[in-house]
């Protein structure tokens, strides 16, 4: 019984530490977006944000549609045709259509086409803690094209990265650059101690010296003491026996000079007995190499004075020498792993670094709805008829919380190139041999391809619109111009044209040949709305309510 009530007391106490913990947990500044009901989103310019499917200038396609590209026979009716391409005058309603998507024409413009959206942030994902991180992904032949993002920060999330990169440059400074280590990681007590140590051992060793060299000194001073007495006792003993001969000598040559005789020989035995006792006379002694103590014979022989001693007292080069040997190799290992983990280092320390390569960076105005228009080219490939787009990303707060961006919206654009406003009726020419035409429906179909090359090198034996068309998507437009002016003049050749006049900068002449092919066919005012060179010159000159009478 008495264990029981412990469990139970021990459970009432885990209950209450347990709300006291979810009582007093700090909320994220992200929490508040898993509820949030407005979303982020994109449209196509010109469409307002939630404007939806029927907005002006959008055109709903089912994401089922097929571009079909089966080949035609010779037999093949305009209707047939029309049910081969997508016809860009259109709104389809396909059956057990679930999902649909806003879509606008790109036009192929030397091999790209121009993405071009509006990003829509509500005021509720902008705050001055905040950074947006907004990623438009294409969606094309089953891969995924990340475009570069767009950064918006709030003041205190800017605040915060600062921060981060001046804590992160503090640790970047404690790294000691590896040339550095003999002055940075040094056991300088050590090296003091040794350079100390030989120091002392150089003092004792020029005192032991000088304590020799004075011995040398006395020694050899006695020595030569010795030696001199010796050499001027000889000297003078040399000096009699020389006075005495030359006593003898004169004498003997008074007497023969007294007697007239001849004394020529005299001399030469005078000269003989002075140079004999002169050469018997014992040598000059002197301190020798071999008379010197082993001892003393590094002073006699190099012939070092007292003024040659002087202590070899350690240098500037012993010292840096020393701190070799000296170095903490602790100190040092922790240095190095410090410099291997810069990369880890910088993610944990700043965790949202600056994003110098994205598409476009603001700081974010709190209270305020924001939009951003997007715009970048793509390379258009073979085969691709249409690109999706939708928006992924994240949101990251200053306390560090995170919220991911949901997809919502898509976007599609359909291909738009010039090989759209092709006309296959010409198919039909009477004029026509068998092999004419399956030369031509090849053509056609090369056209439809992108193979605008191939395309053009079959139809410049026929010089008729899609000749003209075939010219316009190679770029050869002031070719293509004249082709036309050259043709029977219809809604087709002059919409065509208005295009070509547009992009050789004659707008006047652009618009003329555009009203015309509305007043001919007033499909292609839909046509227009939906072709950006064409939208873009209606909305230039107002064109939509002359557009609007016709």
């Amino acid at each position: 019984m008495r264990e029981k009530t412990y469990l139970y007391l021990i459970g009432i106490l885990l209950m209450l530490a347990s709300c006291t913990n979810n009582s007093t947990r700090k909320r994220h500044l992200t929490e508040r977006l898993f509820l949030e009901r407005s979303q982020i989103t994109i449209t196509h310019p010109g469409d307002r944000p939630g404007q939806g499917d029927g907005g002006r200038g959008a055109m709903v396609l089912s994401e089922q549609v097929n571009y079909s590209q089966e080949p035609l026979d010779a037999s093949t009716t305009d209707s047939h045709q029309d049910e081969a391409r997508l016809d860009t005058n259109k709104v389809y309603a396909l059956s057990q259509v679930t999902v649909t998507s806003r879509a606008r024409f790109a036009p192929v413009r030397e091999g790209l086409v121009n993405i071009d959206f509006i990003i829509h942030v509500p005021e509720a994902y902008l705050t001055d803690d905040f950074q947006l991180t907004i990623t438009p992904n294409l969606l094309h032949n089953d891969s995924v094209v990340h475009l570069d993002d767009v950064v918006l920060r709030g003041k205190n999330f800017i605040e915060l990265q600062q921060q981060d990169y001046e804590r992160y440059q503090k640790y970047l400074d404690g790294i000691i650059d590896p040339t550095a280590y003999d002055s940075a990681f040094v056991d300088h007590r050590g090296v003091d101690r040794e350079l100390g140590r030989r120091r002392q051992t150089e003092l004792d060793s020029y005192y032991s010296k000088w304590s020799l060299m004075q011995e040398y000194r006395d020694w050899r001073n006695t020595e030569q003491a010795k030696y001199d007495e010796y050499n001027v006792k000889r000297a003078e003993d040399l000096r009699q026996k020389l006075i005495a001969h030359d006593i003898k000598y004169h004498n003997a040559l008074n007497r023969r000079l007294a007697t007239r005789q001849d004394t020529s020989e005299l001399g030469y035995k005078y000269r003989k007995e002075r140079k004999k006792l002169i050469e018997s006379a014992p040598v000059k002694r002197q301190i020798t190499l071999d008379a010197v103590p082993a001892k003393y014979r590094e002073f006699y022989f190099k012939g070092i004075s007292p003024e040659d001693l002087e202590p070899l007292l350690p240098k500037d080069k012993d010292s840096i020498a020393l701190a070799g040997e000296y170095l903490l190799h602790e100190k040092i290992a922790a240095n190095e792993v410090k410099g291997s983990r810069q990369q880890e280092v910088f993610k944990y320390m700043v965790p949202a670094p600056y994003r110098p390569d994205a598409h476009y960076s603001a700081t974010i105005t709190p209270g305020k709805n924001y939009s951003y228009r997007y715009t970048r080219t793509y390379p258009v490939t073979v085969g691709l008829k249409n690109l999706k787009l939708t928006l992924g990303g994240s949101i990251t707060a200053t306390d560090r919380s995170y919220y991911k961006i949901q997809p919502l919206d898509t976007l599609s654009y359909v291909i738009a190139s010039m090989d759209e406003l092709a006309d296959g009726s010409l198919l039909g020419n009477p004029e026509f041999t068998a092999d004419q035409r399956t030369e031509y429906m090849h053509a056609l179909r090369l056209l439809r391809n992108r193979e605008y090359q191939r395309a053009l090198n079959i139809l410049n034996e026929y010089d008729d619109y899609n000749t003209a068309v075939t010219l316009t998507c190679l770029g050869y437009d002031a070719k293509a111009y004249n082709l036309l002016a050259t043709l029977p003049q219809t809604a087709n050749t002059h919409y065509l044209a208005a295009i070509l006049c547009y992009r050789l900068k004659e707008h006047q002449a652009a618009v003329d040949h555009l009203m015309e092919a509305c007043r001919l066919d007033p499909g292609k005012i839909n046509r227009a709305e939906r072709d950006p060179e064409i939208s873009k010159m209606i909305r230039d000159y107002n064109l939509r309510e002359h557009l609007d009478k016709l």
